[in-house]
């Protein structure tokens, strides 16, 4: 055999030898992509899981306070509460009867778009504000609600009230 093709046969066997390689990690990276798309896919469902837990605590904290403030004054608020056909939002509207200026709150929770939507309209003007689902607690919509009860506020408001800051928002205090 000559020098040639003893070169020929070792190259050609490098060049299985560097394919085979090659396959070997085209399969690894493919088992990669796989695992890291199964996490990916876990980790949205659990975002997923933890939105509709949060959806459905505020949505049932919502409807207590709501309760509460319409057992409280049931002549001087109207209240309207539920849910979507799909089951995706959960609204809450209330406004005020017998009661100057006119005002009315409305609160939507939206699973689906992680989104809490508030908005006054009031003979005062009107406001509208969005926080994602996670800045927002029970008692920010306890205090909106205050907010809608509270009449001395109103007597000399030429707006409505400053909506409570997001949760992330809120100053810490420390001793």
């Amino acid at each position: 055999m000559t020098d040639f093709e003893e070169n020929l046969r070792a190259r050609l066997a490098r060049n299985a030898e560097l394919a085979a390689e090659r396959a070997r990690a085209e399969e690894e990276m493919d088992l990669a992509r796989q695992r890291a798309e199964e996490q990916e896919r876990q980790r949205q469902a659990e975002l997923a899981k933890d939105r509709s837990k949060r959806h459905a605590t505020l949505a049932t904290s919502c409807q207590e306070l709501v309760d509460q403030l319409k057992a409280t004054a049931p002549d001087q608020f109207v209240v309207r509460t539920g849910w979507t056909s799909t089951g995706e939002e959960y609204i809450a509207k209330i406004s005020t009867r017998q009661l100057s200026p006119a005002r009315t709150l409305f609160i939507e929770l939206d699973r689906d778009d992680d989104e809490v939507l508030a908005r006054w309209t009031t003979d005062v003007g009107n406001t509208i504000e969005l926080w994602r689902l996670l800045e927002v607690t029970p008692e920010m919509l306890g205090e909106m609600l205050l907010q809608i009860a509270d009449q001395e506020l109103w007597d000399t408001a030429t707006a409505p009230p400053p909506y409570p800051p997001a949760s992330d928002e809120r100053p810490t205090i420390s001793e």
